[in-house]
Formats: C-alpha cells, sequence, structure tokens
C-alpha cells in the first residue's frame, strides 16, 4: 500500500484513551513528514466526532 508516495513498512498496535474513551488501535506505520497520524475513514465513521476545524479541537461524544 502507498500513501502519497510512502511505503508502508510496519504495523503497530497501541491503546488511545481520549476524553475518557479508550480502545486499542493498529495502525500503519509510514514517513509522514511532520504529521504524526492519520485518522481513517473507517475510524472516523465508527466514531463520528466533533471536529473544530478553526481551533483543531476533536471532541468524541
Amino acid at each position: 500500500m502507498y500513501l502519497a508516495g510512502g511505503c508502508i513498512t510496519q504495523k503497530c498496535s497501541f491503546v488511545v484513551e481520549y476524553q475518557g474513551h479508550r480502545e486499542r488501535v493498529t495502525a500503519e506505520a509510514t514517513q509522514l513528514g511532520k504529521v504524526n497520524l492519520i485518522l481513517g475513514w473507517t475510524w472516523l465513521f465508527k466514531h463520528n466526532p466533533e471536529i473544530d476545524w478553526q481551533t483543531g479541537v476533536v471532541t468524541l461524544s
């Protein structure tokens, strides 16, 4: 799989805790420059967060 010219090199699994929500996430790793993490469509659809694009604040309901 390729993402913006970068090749997926590894998969890693970790626990995410945010606003009282906790879940294990499996992510695919690549070089993204200054970006630490991209939330995929599947995660966004499952959690349906509210995103304030002006402030960058993500709220899970």
